[in-house]
């Protein structure tokens, strides 16, 4: 990570083929990534804001609820990953968040023992 950081400080940020040929058996795809998902110091790993949360809400009416990494373009600081992880967890309105009903804990408990660990298809068996 240390060399990363010296290579951007070097280089800048547009010739990650360049960053990745002094970085032994790294690639320019996972040398942007890291920069860009981890090691970026102008990434915001903290909590949200009310004005960030309110600016997601109108992102997604606009844009729709999967267009993550244009979403994030419009948050100084933010990933796609983290603004679909707001929405899904907080700010989506159509997500329950009241306790689970005998019902919906039957429906996980049945699912489950026929499915496994795949929540995905679970969660679709269940209302709401």
């Amino acid at each position: 990570d240390d060399k990363l950081k010296k290579l951007v400080e070097q280089h800048g940020t547009d010739d990650w083929t360049l960053i990745a040929s002094h970085l032994q058996n790294r690639s320019d795809f996972q040398c942007q990534h890291r920069w860009q998902k981890v090691l970026n110091p102008e990434l915001i790993k903290g909590p949200w804001t009310k004005e960030e949360d309110q600016r997601v809400i109108e992102l997604v009416q606009k844009y729709g609820p999967k267009r993550w990494s244009l979403i994030a373009k419009h948050l100084k600081g933010r990933i796609g990953k983290q603004c679909r992880e707001r929405w899904h967890n907080h700010l989506n309105p159509e997500v329950k968040k009241s306790s689970w009903t005998e019902e919906e804990d039957r429906i996980i408990y049945e699912a489950h023992k026929r499915l496994g660990n795949r929540w995905a298809e679970i969660a679709k068996l269940l209302p709401g």
